[in-house]
């Protein structure tokens, strides 16, 4: 579909975020193939300073090294290290972090204190096969509950796997790696500013509303269906949109999928930006683009220079339309032992297990700490929820999980690239 006609949305219109806490539930030929190539790696595998790696290749590497040192870079002590050549895996996570926001930011977007620490927003894991040039995408739930592994004093036994990252990536990984059996070899963070930055500097995106559209914790205010040309503010509204409303047959509907919902809209973001940088890319325009994005870009401190280079030479062939994608399998249901943590996810196994297996493209290895289910136990295999009483007389179990509802997701009401 063509993008006469798009209805421009050039203000951010956004808000202070309210707490979530609610109670329930590839330019053409050549240049076309050049755009695919680093904004889907970019962008979509996770490792976002790729991109230094691909300017350095037409303008220098002490361009690349320039840019490089601009990069934040954090400590995570609980990475694997893959053997050269083998898969590994990419933690990306879309932060909350409102640390060193200005003062407009802040008013928009809130501070640390009303926005209560940072949490993941975002938590994917990218697998990457360096000998087939293969990429699969994982997206974890915020809300599903886990076990959490090392220091437990701040957050408790169990919690949602968003609440792993308020002191950091650190615990994040390993609570990943103890639960399911993922080891993680680099972590990429990404917050609001380097997001809406790097929107912004590509020249926005088209998005398709088969619907007006609004979600009043992030400032989403579409009030016309359509193409509509959204920047920077409006994208991350988008993208992190978890309380979702459409106007439908006179009445506003409610989409209740939460973070499913967001994950799909995130990935018609995704499509969205591949499809602007296709018209749009030029050498201005990607170190207009790559300047945004350092300033809201975390990388662990194991990544090099050298190794950015030579992710670039092995993935320069990468087409979007070989991304596999899927998302952790999870279902909701009402606990007594997690009451104070609202609406949460479970791990549905075995469902869960092949996912991941798939994902690896190998056995799941053993979890350490498997994540709980309604009983804070380990999660049940099925989504038939446990017999609260024992047919030979044993105990009563101190919790009651009354139902159990398998998630799924209606996508026609969401936007779509235009």
């Amino acid at each position: 579909m063509g993008t006469a006609g798009a209805v421009d949305r050039g203000v951010a219109v956004t808000r202070k975020e309210r707490r979530e806490a609610r109670p329930t539930g590839s330019a053409r030929a050549g240049r076309s193939k050049s755009a695919r190539t680093w904004l889907d790696w970019l962008l979509l595998s996770g490792v976002i300073v790729v991109a230094l790696a691909l300017v350095g290749i037409t303008t220098g590497y002490v361009y690349v090294q320039y840019r490089f040192h601009q990069v934040t870079k954090v400590t995570v002590r609980h990475l694997k290290v893959a053997p050269v050549g083998a898969p590994f895996n990419v933690l990306l996570i879309g932060s909350d972090s409102r640390a060193n926001f200005t003062p407009a930011d802040q008013a928009a977007y809130g501070n640390e204190t009303t926005a209560g620490g940072q949490r993941s927003d975002v938590v994917k894991i990218v697998h990457v096969i360096p000998a087939t040039g293969q990429v699969s995408i994982l997206s974890i739930p915020r809300d599903t509950m886990v076990t959490v592994a090392g220091d437990t004093s701040e957050t408790g036994s169990y919690n949602r796997i968003n609440a792993t990252y308020n002191s950091g990536p650190d615990q994040l990984v390993q609570t990943i790696e103890a639960d399911f059996g993922i080891p993680i070899e680099h972590v990429v963070q990404l917050n609001f500013v380097g997001f809406r930055g790097a929107v912004d500097a590509i020249g926005g995106v088209n998005l398709d509303f088969p619907y007006p559209a609004k979600d009043t914790y992030t400032g989403l205010d579409i009030t016309t269906a359509g193409c509509q040309h959204l920047n920077g503010g409006y994208s991350l509204a988008v993208a992190r949109s978890r309380h979702y409303e459409y106007y439908e047959d006179g009445y506003w509907q409610y989409d209740g999928t939460s973070d499913f919902g967001r994950i799909q809209r995130q990935n018609a973001f995704l499509k969205a930006l591949i499809n602007q940088a296709e018209k749009q890319y030029n050498p201005l325009t990607l170190n207009a683009f790559i300047g945004s994005v350092v300033q809201g870009v975390t990388i662990d401190s194991t990544f090099t220079i050298s190794e950015l280079v030579s992710l670039t030479q092995q993935f320069r062939k990468f087409a979007s339309t070989n991304l596999a994608t899927a998302t952790l399998p999870t279902y909701a249901a009402s606990s007594s032992e997690f009451a104070s943590y609202g609406a949460v996810l479970y791990v549905q196994q075995p469902q869960a297990n092949q996912v991941i297996s798939q994902f690896l493209g190998t056995p799941v290895p053993a979890a350490g700490t498997p994540p709980p289910g309604p009983y804070g136990v380990e999660s049940t295999t099925t989504t038939t929820a446990p017999p609260a009483t024992s047919s030979s007389g044993g105990s009563t179990p101190s919790t009651s999980a009354t139902s159990v509802t398998t998630t799924t997701v209606d996508t026609s009401f969401d936007p779509t690239p235009c």
